[in-house]
């Protein structure tokens, strides 16, 4: 017995049918295929990668996240003492740094790092000995002579730190910090923005004229291991010295400027993004505007920004809201990424958790919410005054 089941074929295209379809897909290719020629033939791909085609978002990976820092001996019998504003230093790069290490390079022997630890004042105590697994004192000795044939006498402490501040960026790459340069805000962006050297400018000198935009900070920059800009400098920095204070400097800048032609290798920021102040005492946005107390009430607390990095009209609205309320006093950080207060040393007076919390300076207002957080974690109590760090 059988059965039988009938099968639907699926109609057949004609002839005429199937080349109209031929011809339509035809003149849909073709005119993508001559545009891909035309483009090829004026793009090949050295040049669509000059002219930025076909490159890679960025060209190098994130700047480590570790942090240096150059401490060296004034004398041979100076003791080891670090004041607030070096635990304040500290603490800010950790909080808005995040670091794997920081270093402190420096001819201090381990028996004075010792006795600075068990003997030493409160604030030197202190730094000592809260983040034992993530600070490192790496023993370096800095040079005493340089110059074309290694004859110059290096006198000043400053010029022994910058030798081995780029000898150590070199090694390691990382950020460097002077001890009186403040992490304002996350460096996130920096840090992954694919540069290999990044630098910002500093107010000009008095041989500059006070310009806005002078020399390249050396107190503050961040750079990928053996860049070519800490190749170069580190090269270079001991045939060109000669004493002079701001030769390094200048040296140093017109490398970084020259190296802006090369994609990636180097950015340089405007003042305002790491040192926003100026060095003279009396000018408008020098050391005494920046540390002394000002007249009148307080500045008002600011306004917490929102956490909604994805909506970025809400963050400009608050710090618009926030600047409208600030005294005529303040100093405007919001486009800082970090404060390089010149002259600390000078200023300590000036430097201490209860009168930072009460927000009567420039400095205080800028550093207000990262010595509250020191408060909020237990490491201070935030009433310590000036004459806290002496016992």
């Amino acid at each position: 017995m059988s059965s039988s089941s009938s099968v639907t074929l699926p109609p057949r295209l004609s002839f005429s049918t199937r080349y109209r379809t031929a011809i339509k897909l035809a003149l849909f290719i073709l005119p993508l295929t001559l545009l891909t020629l035309l483009v090829a033939s004026l793009h090949p791909i050295s040049k669509a990668r000059t002219h930025g085609i076909l490159r890679p978002s960025s060209a190098y990976p994130p700047i480590p996240r570790i942090v240096h820092y150059v401490h060296l001996q004034k004398s041979e019998h100076t003791p080891l003492s670090l004041p607030f504003s070096s635990y304040l230093s500290i603490f800010a790069a950790v909080l808005y740094i995040q670091p794997t290490k920081i270093y402190i390079h420096t001819d201090y022997n381990t028996t004075a790092i010792s006795d600075a630890t068990e003997h030493g004042d409160r604030w030197t105590h202190k730094l000592l000995t809260t983040w034992p697994e993530l600070l490192e004192w790496n023993p370096v000795t800095p040079p005493t002579y340089a110059g074309p044939t290694d004859t110059h006498h290096i006198d000043a402490i400053q010029h022994k730190s910058d030798f081995v501040r780029w000898d150590q960026i070199a090694s390691s790459g990382g950020i460097y910090l002077d001890f009186d340069v403040i992490a304002l805000k996350p460096l996130d962006p920096l840090l992954n923005a694919g540069f290999a050297f990044i630098a910002g400018r500093q107010y000009g000198n008095e041989h500059e004229g006070g310009s806005l935009n002078g020399t390249i900070n050396n107190g503050a920059f961040m750079s990928v291991p053996n860049s070519a800009m800490s190749t170069i400098v580190k090269g270079e920095q001991h045939a060109g010295f000669d004493g002079k204070w701001e030769s390094n400097l200048v040296a140093n800048t017109r490398t970084a400027e020259y190296l802006v032609n090369v994609p990636y290798e180097c950015l340089i920021l405007d003042r305002h993004a790491f040192a926003p102040t100026h060095w003279f005492a009396d000018s408008k946005e020098g050391t005494d505007n920046l540390f002394r107390v000002q007249e009148g009430p307080p500045s008002p607390e600011p306004e917490p920004l929102p956490d909604t990095p994805r909506e970025p009209v809400k963050v400009y609205e608050a710090v618009v809201r926030n600047r409208r309320r600030r005294r005529e006093w303040e100093f405007d950080w919001s486009s800082s990424y970090l404060l390089h207060a010149f002259s600390t040393g000078g200023y300590q007076r000036f430097i201490h958790p209860r009168l930072l919390l009460e927000r009567r300076s420039n400095y205080g207002v800028a550093v207000w919410a990262i010595v509250k957080e020191m408060v909020d974690r237990g490491l201070i109590e935030g009433t310590e005054g000036e004459a806290y760090g002496e016992s």
